[in-house]
């Protein structure tokens, strides 16, 4: 990464529904919208696919390597874009070897919540199963979200470098653990940290934009954030504000509350202001932090 480093990013907010091709096709107008807009990274949101009944999770998913996989690869090359492909169900391999359970408590198939990113030729650049599966409690002490009833968690943290910027990657969820984030630092912070997401209305109104904020300014890195938006189905409503925030916290773009696009532009010379400006990064004292 240089000072002259510039790139447009994306970040979409959609309503996806039970229907996959229906979400599938306003994914693609929208991807299609950001890329016009000149984006360089386009971000779709989490589960942009399918958000339904978790008995048709199995049935909506597909294998790494897929129809919907190629759908988004071939965007990728055709747009001449970096895509982060939100998120999508992902059935593990017939020969996976797993350490939990693949079915729920009913008997029903669970899948990972993967994300892909893919390259400008089209090809996959990485790919990131989420780690923390969300958990909501209602009023009544009911568990009113459970992915853990759907969903098979992943095992591995996962960065990269694209364009010169160390990316890590995350989801959704991952947001509220900050140890997540200090070991992909390990080898040095991230320039960006991506993180789509189905974010709820009631958790979104509290902590959202605070969470996004945190992390951008413990990091002092760009936070590239897609989100659901609205109502999925009763009793299921995404918060919305897909937003893109700057190495000092600040907040560059915000969606809203409706479908569409959130778009920034990135600075490398920005980035290394910040860092040089207040060093945070430098002043850490890991050896204290060890404790005894």
């Amino acid at each position: 990464m240089t000072s002259n480093t510039s790139l447009k990013l994306a970040a979409i907010s959609m309503t996806t529904s039970a229907d996959k091709e229906r979400n599938v096709v306003e994914a693609e107008r929208l991807v299609r919208e950001a890329a016009k807009l000149g984006a360089d990274w386009v971000q779709l949101p989490e589960m942009f696919p399918f958000m339904g009944d978790y008995a048709y999770n199995y049935e909506m998913a597909e294998l790494e390597g897929g129809p919907l996989y190629q759908r988004l690869a071939g965007w990728a090359k055709e747009l001449k874009i970096v895509l982060f492909a939100g998120t999508v169900g992902e059935r593990p391999k017939p020969d996976e070897p797993l350490d939990f359970a693949t079915k729920n408590a009913i008997g029903q198939k669970k899948v990972f919540n993967t994300s892909y990113v893919f390259g400008r030729d089209g090809e996959l650049l990485a790919k990131y199963r989420k780690i923390h599966l969300f958990n909501l409690n209602g009023d009544d002490g009911r568990p009113r979200y459970a992915e853990s009833d759907g969903f098979i968690p992943g095992e591995e943290p996962v960065s990269l470098v694209i364009d010169g910027l160390k990316v890590a990657l995350s989801i959704c969820y991952d947001l509220r653990f900050p140890a997540l984030y200090q070991l992909l630092s390990k080898s040095g912070d991230p320039d960006v940290i991506t993180v789509p997401s189905a974010f709820t209305k009631s958790t979104g109104l509290a902590h959202w934009e605070l969470l996004l904020r945190a992390r951008a300014v413990e990091h002092q890195s760009y936070v590239f954030a897609a989100n659901q938006t609205g109502v999925h189905s009763p009793g299921k409503e995404s918060f919305g504000h897909a937003l893109i925030i700057d190495p000092w916290g600040s907040v560059l773009a915000d969606s809203g509350d409706q479908p569409g696009v959130a778009l920034a532009t990135l600075s490398g010379a920005a980035l290394k202001d910040v860092r040089s400006r207040l060093p945070a990064l430098a002043n850490r004292r890991p050896e204290v932090y060890r404790g005894n």
